[in-house]
C-alpha cells in the first residue's frame, strides 16, 4: 500500500499584487485565487500577517520573513528599495515568536522576550521614543517593552498594542479617534511615543488582543470583549455611532468569543457556538448578510452571517471578510475589486480567492488553491477523496489576503 504524502504547512496569496504584497515576484497585477508562495515551500510556516501593503511571515523555526510595500522601511531590510516582490529575510538576534504588520510598520516578538519595530517611525508606532528619522528600516529594540513578559502583539495604521502575560495591555503610536484607550487630556487626544498601561483595563484579565487601522480590541479569559477607537459606523460593537476613548465593554456580544477581528469600517468576531457576527458598515457586502442589507447598510447591533459552518477564526481586509472553518475551509465575502487610493498603490483586486473580482453580499467557499500559475488543487475534485487543503491560519490586508494552509503537497505542481 502507497504511503501517504506528508503534509507541508505552506504560505497561500491572494488579491492585489502591488508593490510586491503577494510575495509572488514581478510582472503580477493580481491573483484570484489562493496561489502557494513557491520560494517559500522549503519552511514550515506557522504565521502570516498582513499590513498595509506589506506581509509578515514567521516559520516553524522562527525566521521571519517580509515582502511587499517598502516606501517606509516597513520590510526591515532592503533600505534603497521601495519595493520588494519576494520574501527576505529579517535579521534579528533570536528566532522570532510572532509578527504583527500594521499599515506602515511592523513588529516582532522574539524567543528571548523582546519586541522589536521598523517602519514609519515618526508617529510613535514602533514605541521607540522621539526617532533621529520618520523611516526606521533596521529593527530597533523597543527597551520599554523589556522585562515585561509580553505574549501577543497587534499593530494599526499608526498605532501598537502588547499584551504581557499577566494579561495587561499597553499602547502605543497616534491615539487618532481614541486608538490607545488612554481617553483625553483637557479634550485632547494625543501621541505616545512610548508604550503604556491601558489603565481602563486594568484587572480585566485580558487573553487577546486585535488591531483595525484606527481602533483596538481585546478578549479577556472568559471571552468577554472590550472595544475602543474608531466607532462612527459602529464598527466597534458597541451599540452606539460613535469614536471611544477608551475601553468599552461590548455587551451585545456573548461572553466565550472565539477570536475578534476589527476593520476600518467593519468588524467580526466568533461566538462560542462557532457562529460569526459582523457588525459596521456594509460595504461591498462586507457584513455578510445578503443584499437585503442595502437598505439599511450598517448596524451597531452584532447579526450573525448566515450561511457559514461552524468557524473558529476570522480576518478584515478594508471592505472584505474572511472566515476559517473548524474543519479547515476558508469562506470570504465583500469587496472584491481593488478599493481607495491614497499612499498605497491598490490595483487589481481578486482578494476574495474566488476566481473573479466581482463583490459579494454573502459568504462562499474558496475551493481552489494554485500551487503555481496554472496548476491547482481544488476541494471540488472527484476523484480525490480527502480534503487536499486545509487552513490553519487567515489574515487580511488593505486589499489582499494570506493564509497559512496544510497540504499534502507535490513538489512537482510548483512548477508552472
Amino acid at each position: 500500500m502507497a504511503s501517504k504524502k506528508p503534509l507541508a504547512r505552506v504560505l497561500a496569496t491572494f488579491g492585489t499584487a502591488s508593490d510586491g504584497r503577494l510575495g509572488l515576484g514581478f510582472p503580477i497585477a493580481r491573483e484570484l485565487y489562493p496561489r502557494i508562495v513557491a520560494c517559500l515551500a522549503g519552511y514550515s510556516v506557522q504565521q502570516v500577517s498582513c499590513g498595509g501593503a506589506h506581509t509578515a511571515v514567521v516559520t516553524d523555526d522562527g525566521t521571519l520573513l517580509t515582502f511587499g510595500l517598502n516606501d517606509k522601511g516597513q520590510l526591515g531590510h532592503s533600505r534603497e528599495d521601495k519595493f520588494v516582490a519576494a520574501p527576505i529575510e529579517v535579521g534579528l538576534p533570536d528566532p522570532v515568536m510572532a509578527v504583527a504588520a500594521g499599515g506602515s510598520h511592523t513588529l516582532a516578538l522574539t524567543t528571548a522576550g523582546e519586541v522589536w519595530g521598523w517602519g514609519m517611525a515618526g508617529e510613535g508606532a514602533l514605541g521607540i521614543g522621539d526617532p533621529d528619522q520618520g523611516r526606521q528600516v533596521e529593527p530597533r529594540l523597543v527597551k520599554h517593552l523589556t522585562g515585561q513578559d509580553v505574549v501577543a502583539l497587534a499593530a494599526g495604521d499608526h498605532h501598537s498594542l502588547a499584551l504581557t502575560k499577566g494579561g495587561e495591555v499597553l499602547s502605543w503610536g497616534r491615539g487618532d479617534h481614541g486608538a490607545l484607550g488612554h481617553g483625553a487630556v483637557h479634550g485632547h487626544v494625543g501621541v505616545e511615543m512610548l508604550p503604556k498601561k491601558v489603565r481602563a483595563l486594568a484587572g480585566a484579565r485580558i487573553a487577546s488582543i486585535a488591531a483595525g487601522p484606527f481602533s483596538s480590541g481585546a478578549l479577556d479569559r472568559e471571552g468577554s470583549a472590550w472595544g475602543w477607537g474608531y466607532g462612527n459606523s459602529g464598527q466597534l460593537g458597541t451599540g452606539r455611532y460613535a469614536n471611544e476613548l477608551q475601553p468599552v465593554e461590548l455587551r451585545a456580544l456573548p461572553s466565550g468569543l472565539r477570536s475578534l477581528a476589527l476593520g476600518q469600517l467593519h468588524s467580526l468576531a466568533v461566538l462560542a457556538t462557532g457562529e460569526v457576527a459582523s457588525f459596521g458598515m456594509d460595504s461591498h457586502g462586507s457584513l455578510g448578510a445578503g443584499q437585503a442589507t442595502l437598505r439599511t447598510r450598517q448596524t451597531v447591533a452584532p447579526k450573525i452571517v448566515p450561511g457559514l459552518p461552524p468557524c473558529r477564526a476570522v480576518a478584515v481586509g478594508w471592505h472584505h471578510s474572511a472566515a476559517v472553518a473548524e474543519d479547515g475551509r476558508l469562506f470570504t465575502w465583500g469587496a472584491s475589486g481593488a478599493a481607495g487610493q491614497g499612499r498605497f498603490q491598490d490595483y487589481g483586486g481578486g482578494q476574495l480567492g474566488l476566481g473573479d473580482d466581482e463583490d459579494r453580499w454573502s459568504p462562499e467557499q474558496v475551493f481552489r488553491l494554485h500551487t503555481s500559475a496554472h496548476r491547482f488543487y481544488d476541494l471540488r475534485t472527484s476523484y480525490i477523496k480527502a480534503q487536499p487543503w486545509r487552513v490553519k491560519q487567515i489574515s487580511a490586508g488593505r486589499n489582499h489576503t494570506a493564509a497559512v494552509i496544510e497540504t499534502p503537497l507535490d513538489t512537482r505542481d510548483l512548477a508552472s
